[in-house]
């Protein structure tokens, strides 16, 4: 048996209780959806939300990945973007923009928030965690985070196959630019203009959270926000499926 693309493996036990998996109206494919007919012999179309009127998706088929598994390389990967886009941005920006000697209008400025600190921010919390997860999944399906915890990025139709160059810089735009848009936004408000503005970075940043989170109690695919926009789908790279 041939090994599908990016490593995973292809064979599952079938599940118990579920009677659309192995179904004469679904058959097996490496990938679900490629090959799958409905009862009239019509290949079905699958939304990123993984719903279709003759039966779920062949996505839920696929061994989705465990939710403190993604969050593990969740957290992994925001620190390596962290730590790395601080130590590069950082000293550059104290040094070239003379931030290690703030003026006397600190007050008026917004004190420490002054525009080279917001912009190192948002380079390091925004644009540099976008080419980091983009050029990874495009190349490779995972991050490192990801490829530490076992797991990896797919799509949803067809199920299982792996992201197209749109879909790979598609899912890491919304996760770590729109995301982000929001939250900046108000923050200038609130440093610049408005205090009360402040209120409004963190109902963002509580929006935020919740986008993530929504994968826990997703169904049948377990995906967040970004997910389910991007049309893929986060599934445990150790177990073999097909």
């Amino acid at each position: 048996m041939s090994e599908p693309p990016y490593g995973g493996r292809r064979h599952s036990p079938q599940r118990s209780g579920d009677p659309s998996y192995g179904s004469p109206a679904y058959g097996h494919s490496p990938y679900g959806a490629s090959q799958r007919q409905d009862h009239y012999g019509h290949q079905p179309q699958y939304d990123s939300y993984g719903s279709y009127a003759a039966g779920p998706s062949p996505a839920a088929d696929l061994p989705l990945a465990p939710i403190h598994r993604r969050a593990g390389a969740r957290v992994m990967d925001n620190v390596l973007v962290a730590v790395f886009g601080f130590a590069l941005i950082l000293p550059i920006a104290i040094g070239a923009l003379g931030l290690d000697s703030p003026g006397s209008k600190t007050r008026d400025e917004g004190g420490v928030w002054t525009w080279p600190i917001i912009f190192v921010l948002f380079t390091v919390l925004s644009l540099l965690p976008f080419l980091y997860e983009a050029v990874q999944l495009g190349v490779w399906g995972q991050t490192l985070g990801k490829r530490w915890f076992g797991l990896r990025v797919v799509k949803v139709d067809p199920a299982g196959d792996p992201l197209d160059v749109f879909t790979a810089v598609w899912r890491p735009a919304i996760n770590h630019v729109v995301y982000q848009l929001g939250f900046f936004f108000f923050l200038i408000l609130a440093v610049k203009v408005f205090d009360f503005a402040a209120y409004g970075v963190l109902l963002v940043s509580l929006g935020t959270l919740v986008a993530y989170l929504w994968a826990i109690w997703d169904r049948p695919l377990n995906q967040a926000v970004h997910d389910r926009f991007a049309g893929t789908i986060v599934i445990d790279d150790r177990v073999e499926w097909e």
